[in-house]
């Protein structure tokens, strides 16, 4: 999985290029920064201000990804999709490391006891949060590890059910992806965009297909709401 994941940021570093701010061949990460009127939003991205119209409610403040295209003198942007909230949460500073002992032992009770052993070692109000939606997160059979990787924060989740396994993927560069796997092997990538899609067939041989993706476990408030 180390290596899909650095084959992923390959394709992402084109995404920080000046070059992609218009005719994108990746999505473009976009601020709702106000309303202005019904339906008209004034969105931030690439460093420019722009006055646009949207058939869908958007959310003042909330990033998206969106495909940008140059049409004559008019930039159109279409298929925004919401930054998920998780990509704002703190890392954990050796997730990637946990990330290649999953691969390498399957048996997750190793898994447990660092998390209880990190739980009661935590020093911060924040680590202990990260750890405590980890552990809720393993509750409900997803494994949760928000990581760093090459100085870019992402979240790995995976599930696994008898011989079908689910790797959910994002950067907070790169829109999300699910990997599904069938007896070890990996037989279908997802990704909400088509432009990603047609990126995606060049680095991998599984079945590319485009639809909504959804993180496999997201936080509940309520239950890791950890005083200082």
């Amino acid at each position: 999985m180390i290596e899909k994941i650095s084959r992923i940021q390959k394709i992402a570093k084109n995404a920080n290029s000046p070059l992609v701010a218009i005719n994108s061949s990746l999505p473009l990460s976009i601020l709702v920064s106000q309303k202005i009127g019904f339906n008209r939003y004034i969105l931030n991205f690439a460093n420019r201000n722009l006055n646009t119209k949207s058939a869908k409610e958007l959310n003042v403040g909330s990033k998206y990804w969106g495909e940008v295209q140059s049409q004559g003198e008019n930039i159109v942007i279409k298929n925004l999709y919401e930054k998920p909230r998780i990509l704002d949460e703190d890392i954990l500073a050796d997730g990637l490391n946990l990330i290649e002992n999953l691969i390498e032992n399957e048996n997750l009770s190793w898994f447990y006891d660092y998390l209880f052993k990190s739980l009661s070692e935590a020093k911060t109000k924040d680590e202990m949060k990260v750890l405590a939606k980890m552990l809720f997160a393993l509750q409900e059979n997803v494994v949760h590890i928000p990581f760093i990787y090459n100085g870019t924060n992402g979240v790995f989740q995976l599930k696994k059910e008898e011989n079908d396994m689910k790797i959910f993927l994002i950067f907070s560069n790169f829109a999300p992806l699910i990997f599904k796997f069938k007896d070890e092997a990996m037989c279908e990538i997802t990704t909400p965009f088509n432009n990603v899609a047609s990126l995606l067939k060049s680095e991998f041989s599984a079945n590319i297909t485009v639809q909504n993706v959804s993180a496999l476990w997201s936080k509940k408030e309520q239950i890791i709401d950890i005083k200082g």
